[in-house]
This record gives C-alpha cells, sequence and structure tokens, in this order.
C-alpha cells in the first residue's frame, strides 16, 4: 500500500483517476477504488484515450510452449523482472480467435509488475525483454494461461490455450532516494514565469495533451532549494493525466513537448504553483514557488 503521507500528497498536488484493482489474471475487475490506496503494481489506470486495437488471428496450431512474437520494436528500458509495464491487450481462445477480453474498450491500460504472479505464468514470462512501443504477440499454453481453472464466466475452457496481441505503452524499473538526479534545487531562482530547464533529452514518446505521463518528481520549496516531495524515494512513479486542470498549472505546462527518457528542472512562481493557499501537506506555504525535477519514464 502507498504511505498515507502520498495519499494526502497525491490529493494535493495531481488528483489521481480511480482505477481497478488487478487480479491473478490479466481480466481485469471492475470494482473501482482510487490509485492511491493500491500499489503501483497491481492497478488499472483509468485514462479513457481512445485507442485503435489491433486484429489477433488465431495461430496456426495450438501453442504447446511459449510463443513470443515481436510484431514491432520499442526502446527504452527493457523490462525484466521487478519491472513494472503498463500495456494495452487483446485476449483470444487460440482454437478459434474468440475475443474473450481486451483493455481497449475500457480505454484503460494495466499495470503490473513482472515476477509477482499477479498475472498469468505466459504474461510473467511473456513481457520479459519487452519495451515501450513494442508490439508483441504472445500464443501461450494452457498450462502457462489458466490451466483447469479459468475465471468464471470468462469464455475460457479449462486447458484452453490463450493468444494475446499486447501493446507496450511503458516499462518503469523499481527506484530507490539514491537514483534521483543530482540535481540541486537550490541553485535555481524561480522569476514570474514558468522555466523549463533541459537536463537530459530522451528519445521517446512526446508528450502531448491527453496522453498520460509516468513520471518521477522532486517537489522542492523555490525560496529555500529544501525538498518537501521525492517519488525516488517512495519507490513509486506518479501518473499524470495532461489534462487541463489536472495538475498544477506549471506541472501540466512544464511537461507538454517532454520526450520519454527526459530530465527537465521546472522553475514555477507561485500563481501557477499552489498560489495563496500553498500546500501545507508537504510543507509549502502561501505564495510559495516551487522548483519540480522531473524524469518522464514512461506516457501513453
Amino acid at each position: 500500500m502507498f504511505p498515507r503521507r502520498i495519499v494526502v500528497i497525491l490529493m494535493c498536488v495531481l488528483p489521481i483517476a480511480a482505477c481497478s484493482g488487478a487480479s491473478d489474471e490479466p481480466v481485469s475487475a471492475d470494482d473501482e477504488t482510487e490509485v492511491s490506496l493500491q500499489p503501483l503494481a497491481d492497478v488499472t489506470t483509468t485514462s479513457t484515450i481512445p485507442v485503435e486495437r489491433p486484429e489477433v488471428l488465431p495461430p496456426d496450431t495450438i501453442p504447446t510452449e511459449l510463443i513470443i512474437t515481436d510484431l514491432s520494436q520499442g526502446g527504452g528500458w527493457t523490462a525484466g523482472i521487478g519491472d513494472t509495464v503498463w500495456v494495452d491487450y487483446t485476449g483470444i481462445l487460440s482454437s478459434d480467435g474468440t475475443v474473450f477480453d481486451n483493455s481497449y474498450d475500457r480505454g484503460e491500460p494495466i499495470a503490473f509488475t513482472i515476477g509477482t504472479g499477479t498475472v498469468i505464468d505466459g504474461w510473467d514470462q511473456g513481457l520479459v525483454g519487452a519495451q515501450a512501443g513494442m508490439q508483441r504477440r504472445l500464443d501461450i499454453p494452457g498450462d502457462l494461461a489458466y490451466g483447469d481453472s479459468p475465471p468464471s464466466g470468462s469464455g475460457i475452457a479449462p486447458g484452453d490455450a490463450l493468444t494475446f496481441m499486447v501493446e507496450v505503452r511503458a516499462v518503469v524499473p523499481p527506484s530507490v532516494a539514491e537514483d534521483a538526479p543530482s540535481i540541486d534545487a537550490a541553485t535555481y531562482t524561480v522569476s514570474d514565469a514558468l522555466d523549463v530547464d533541459e537536463i537530459t533529452e530522451g528519445d521517446g514518446m512526446i508528450l502531448t495533451e491527453g496522453d498520460v505521463a509516468i513520471a518521477h518528481v522532486i517537489i522542492a520549496d523555490g525560496t529555500s532549494g529544501t525538498a518537501v516531495f521525492n517519488t525516488w524515494a517512495e519507490g513509486q512513479p506518479l501518473l499524470i493525466d495532461m489534462e487541463p486542470g489536472y495538475t498544477i498549472d506549471g506541472l501540466h505546462d512544464g511537461l507538454l513537448g517532454m520526450a520519454v527518457g527526459s530530465v527537465r528542472v521546472l522553475s514555477i512562481p507561485a500563481e501557477a504553483a499552489f498560489g495563496a493557499e500553498g500546500a501545507e501537506a508537504i510543507n509549502i506555504g502561501p505564495d510559495t514557488p516551487i522548483v519540480v525535477i522531473v524524469e518522464l519514464v514512461g506516457a501513453y
């Protein structure tokens, strides 16, 4: 679970959309709860961005072993055990091509941590080596799918082999405080307008209006340079809907046009930060400018 402090800060800094808790299968649950009350590895995001669902045809023969076919290449971090991946998917019965589930109709990529047993074995094994932007087909034999115990009402029979078309939206490794960039917020002076300093330019997807950013951030008091919030230390990045009003103006505007893999320092005046009210939960007083160090680790 997220620490209680994170719950308060998420409400204060950027309201997070509701999500469905993940089960031990790639078919997501329908019951909604708050992202801030769920481990990141066990949530389904809820940004309703229309994405075209690729066609999936059944294999010529029923798979008796896991078959991984990469239909397009990706870039950035390569997924391994312990990494969190965000994916869109379509699942069909390998026998006849019947679609039993997909994320596109819900507009909800799902997130899970590889190797933790929260998804079927065919996914835990089949997403190793994936990269953001990749389209990967998984032909999964029954014993690496649901075996003799398929989900009730799923349309999957005991022993069914399954085929998934998966589009990888983001791959994010676990983090510790030491992973944060060595940048001293106290060296930045905040003016009356947003200032963006591009420290490192990534080569991934360019973030635009309507996308969802997956970002690590450090928030510092712009007057003293003291860091008051650090997602690297918490071990989890934040999901930020790039919609006007979802988060503070300075963070929204400072993220736009950023490429995945980039690091920026945003010097944000008070009126584009927390304004006259400040943010008591993270010790930001009224009319206080802030400096935000941000790394865009994923986007979709």
